[in-house]
């Protein structure tokens, strides 16, 4: 097997590059704390810092834990996440979700909402959440003000998908359109453009129904083809966010922005 071939160089001249290999398979494989102990030796060796590495490691154990429901775990290895890397916003989507499943909603919340302070672009990531779980308290309104804040600071395509939703929601189509109309002047995009459509749909006459809907479908092919997330150090697109880019298989090089220009350029 590879790891052991690659373990029998600790010690020579290419016990860095063994060590990298060994990284690599053990990521492959998911077999995280052997990554965990790899990293950390690849730490000393090389004399310089993998915090974010090592964090995204403790993250990968956490979501596991979680879908075991296993609290106590995910816990303790979000505690670790975030001594490794305080602005790990992969452990604080966590740390909300983990309230989140155990039923604290306010808690969910809050711990949400300390994205802000450490990367205010992965708000993106957590739109629909924010709008689900307000949604589950009854607090619509307060939602809608929020998303309505970060959208306002932090434009992003999820974002105004989760606003849109809930002012629709809330507020009726013609509020939901004025959204759009406001936000496509700012910022024009085909998401926008296909949730205008959306609301124009709603209490639209027969004879524009399907003059609509058919100018609707033309746009939503187009989000599906061009509304991707992209890696920042290879290009490579997909259309689920990833952690680790599984072009480069460099951790943290997505952008939590979607684009909708060709091959991800703006």
């Amino acid at each position: 097997r590879g790891e052991e071939l690659f373990t029998k160089l600790d010690g020579t001249t290419f016990e860095h590059s063994a060590l990298a290999h060994l990284i690599s398979i053990y990521e492959t494989e998911k077999d995280w704390p052997k990554a965990i102990a790899a990293t950390q030796r690849m730490e000393t060796l090389a004399k310089q810092p993998y915090f974010k590495e090592i964090a995204q490691y403790h993250c990968e154990l956490a979501q596991i834990a979680l879908l075991r429901a296993d609290y106590a775990t995910v816990a303790r290895e979000l505690e670790t996440a975030f001594a490794q890397y305080r602005g790990c916003t992969r452990a604080t989507l966590l740390a909300g979700d983990l309230e989140a499943q155990q039923g604290n909603l306010g808690a969910a919340l809050a711990a949400w909402q300390k994205i802000e302070t450490q990367n205010p672009a992965f708000l993106a990531l957590a739109a629909d959440r924010f709008a689900d779980t307000h949604r589950k308290q009854g607090t619509i309104a307060l939602g809608v003000r929020v998303l309505r804040s970060y959208q306002a600071q932090y434009p992003s395509l999820d974002l105004l998908n989760a606003l849109f939703t809930l002012v629709l929601e809330d507020e009726g189509p013609d509020a939901a359109a004025a959204l759009v109309k406001e936000e496509l002047a700012r910022n024009p995009t085909l998401l926008g453009l296909d949730r205008l459509l959306e609301a124009q749909l709603i209490g639209a006459p027969l004879e524009r129904r399907r003059d609509l809907e058919l100018v609707k479908g033309l746009v939503g092919q187009h989000i599906k083809r061009l509304g991707l997330y992209k890696c920042d150090g290879c290009g490579f697109r997909a259309k689920q966010y990833f952690w680790r880019c599984p072009g480069c298989l460099k951790w943290e090089t997505y952008s939590p922005r979607r684009t909708e220009s060709p091959d991800g350029f703006m």
